[in-house]
């Protein structure tokens, strides 16, 4: 038989083989999803959705078709040398929109915080946004985390997915073999710090507030775009235009 706290456990949460998540049982607005992570324990919270992106995919393990709530909220004003992440008044205004994740297909959108969603708990240890893996030299801008160079500027023209594809494989500056980023490394140097465009321009200078190209396909007539103005992610058919940043891998 089994016991009734055994039970009562099974019932409140979605099962994970990965231990350092729970998932709460019904979905809810932003502000009740925050407090009943903390509820499970001192070491529980909501994710920030930077480390909700890094589950893109693993529906395996967490299921199809979710929307999960992440603990960043939109802010229309931010300096990186005073933001938080926790900042009470943010997070309880109900007119700032927060970030919801789309776990299948990746895709991230700032929501109404009354809107129900899904909340993927955590007790891992928060991980910060970090901007001591780039360093801005006069080749471009080396990104240690990904082991690759930004070209020196991003392109001031707006193309399709093929042809922006060919013209980062077409270059030679420098001697060395171009191509556009992953999604994974286009989604890397957001930082929510900033806003419009959500990236650090006194390192990545002339980032537009729009969307740029990924090198990676979501279907074959899509692929994925990641948005400089917030911080979202989302696909675009590929025979519309957008902006594009030319990366080439480091020896």
């Amino acid at each position: 038989m089994i016991k009734y706290s055994s039970l009562l456990l099974f019932l409140l949460f979605t099962a994970h083989a990965n231990e350092n998540y729970k998932e709460l049982p019904t979905k809810q607005g932003y502000l009740s999803s925050i407090s009943a992570c903390k509820e499970l324990g001192r070491e529980w919270r909501l994710p920030e959705i930077w480390e909700l992106f890094d589950l893109r995919g693993k529906t395996d393990e967490f299921g199809m078709d979710k929307r999960y709530w992440s603990a960043t909220s939109l802010k229309e004003s931010r300096e990186l040398s005073t933001h938080t992440g926790s900042d009470e008044v943010f997070i309880r205004d109900n007119s700032i929109p927060a970030f919801a994740f789309y776990l299948q297909d990746g895709d991230i959108t700032p929501t109404p915080k009354e809107i129900n969603a899904l909340a993927l708990c955590t007790n891992l240890p928060k991980r910060e946004q970090k901007e001591s893996y780039f360093t801005l030299t006069e080749n471009g801008v080396e990104d240690s985390l990904n082991n690759i160079l930004w070209e020196p500027q991003a392109s001031n023209n707006k193309e399709n997915f093929e042809d922006a594809k060919e013209f980062c494989e077409e270059k030679k500056t420098g001697g060395k073999s171009w191509r556009l980023p992953s999604v994974d490394e286009l989604y890397s140097i957001v930082n929510y710090n900033y806003v419009k465009p959500s990236v650090n321009t006194a390192v990545f200078s002339q980032m537009k507030k729009k969307y740029y190209w990924s090198e990676d396909s979501f279907r074959n007539d899509e692929a994925y775009v990641v948005g400089f103005s917030i911080g979202s992610v989302a696909t675009s058919k590929k025979n519309l235009k957008s902006y594009f940043r030319c990366v080439s891998d480091k020896e």
